[in-house]
């Protein structure tokens, strides 16, 4: 039984016959169905197993959201679209375990006009959120906590080794972890030229420094063996580095109610270094503070960062927009209770938002377990 076999067999075991629809003989896979088809991933496969029950149970067939359920999880099948589909699962379970609390489950897909919300000021018509509570009044986006930069860098030095004939050739990064990925991203070409370039394929070369990115290097191991890197890291330059990511987002504020952003971290397809030294917390407080709390009083135009933005809103006018951001750290790998939820939650409230949660849906955040943290008293 090949991976989309077998995850066609474990999606109609809990939603019925016939609600795979992908092509289980295209032999297609990823790492997460991959790992359900493989006798090495017990905990996560037992932790999945219970995700899709749980979900199962709350959004039945009778339930109108029950469609766009089955097309996330079918969208788990694919090669492409498989990390983001993952993160929604992770959190529209976890944001929903609170049964007691909710007299509905998470609507999933509410579509608003986009005049609703910034994207008005995008152009475009309507805006799509992945999650609303009609409990609370709660709009949210899921977005995966990606490792943007070692996936430019390990596109460029595919294309390399493609260009160059030398396919099993390992080529390994070494660059500050802190690093911010649009050094990467707004220099790609200019990286994989400068990389081919400088590969002696007859002196198989072992060490490129980058001149366009000072801070990069690449290490090459020409046959079997060992090869080393050393990356330095510090939460606080990564939170400089990388807080601009929100503004990426901004089509999803709200300009009529709470708005929330929800990155999902999963060592499968996030930046490790995040959880590796502990420090998670600390990054994910100083990333949203820059964001909430360094602008707050700017008042240059929004378009100055955001170049197809058409709107008039300043940028401290774009940050008070969002209500807050939550992150979700999944753990299910190597879990050894599956009937757990296996997340940890941290919350960020945006002090300077126009449109705050309730009090009561801090409660419910706190209910879940969430670290919340207001940063009332730290605003400035």
């Amino acid at each position: 039984m090949n991976s989309l076999e077998n995850y066609k067999a474990l999606l109609e075991r809990y939603f019925g016959n016939s609600t795979a629809t992908f092509d289980a003989a295209s032999g297609a896979t990823n790492k997460v169905i991959g790992a359900l088809n493989h006798t090495n991933f017990s905990s996560f496969h037992s932790t999945f197993l219970s995700r899709l029950k749980r979900l199962a149970t709350r959004y039945s067939s009778a339930n109108p959201n029950n469609r766009n359920l089955l097309q996330t999880l079918n969208e788990i099948a694919t090669e492409k679209n498989w990390e983001g589909a993952y993160a929604e699962i992770v959190a529209l379970d976890f944001l929903n375990s609170e049964q007691d609390w909710l007299s509905t489950p998470i609507q999933i897909s509410k579509t608003v006009p986009a005049s609703a919300t910034l994207a008005g000021g995008f152009g475009s018509q309507n805006v799509n959120f992945d999650g609303y509570y009609d409990d609370f009044d709660v709009s949210f986006d899921i977005k995966i906590l990606a490792d943007k930069s070692r996936d430019i860098l390990d596109g460029i030095m595919t294309e390399a080794r493609t260009s160059l004939g030398i396919p099993n050739v390992v080529i390994s990064p070494e660059y500050p972890l802190d690093l911010g990925f649009e050094s990467f991203q707004q220099n790609r070409r200019k990286l994989l030229n400068e990389l081919v370039q400088s590969i002696d394929v007859t002196a198989r070369t072992s060490l490129v420094s980058s001149v366009i990115v000072p801070e990069l290097k690449f290490r090459l191991m020409w046959q079997a063996g060992v090869l080393g890197t050393v990356g330095t890291y510090d939460p606080y330059q990564h939170a400089e580095n990388q807080h601009t990511l929100l503004f990426k987002h901004a089509k999803k504020f709200s300009l009529v109610g709470p708005s929330l952003i929800v990155f999902v971290f999963f060592p499968w397809f996030s930046e490790n270094v995040v959880t590796q030294f502990e420090s998670s917390g600390t990054f994910y407080r100083a990333f949203c503070r820059r964001f909430f709390c360094q602008y707050n009083k700017d008042v240059t135009a929004a378009n100055s960062l955001l170049k197809s933005f058409k709107g008039s809103e300043t940028i401290s006018q774009v940050t008070d927009k969002l209500s807050g951001v939550l992150f979700l750290e999944d753990t299910s790998i190597e879990n050894s209770n599956p009937e757990d939820q296996n997340v940890k939650g941290f919350a960020y409230l945006n002090p300077n938002a126009k449109h705050k949660v309730s009090g009561q849906f801090r409660e419910y955040l706190s209910s879940l377990r969430f670290n919340v943290d207001d940063m009332a008293h730290d605003n400035y």
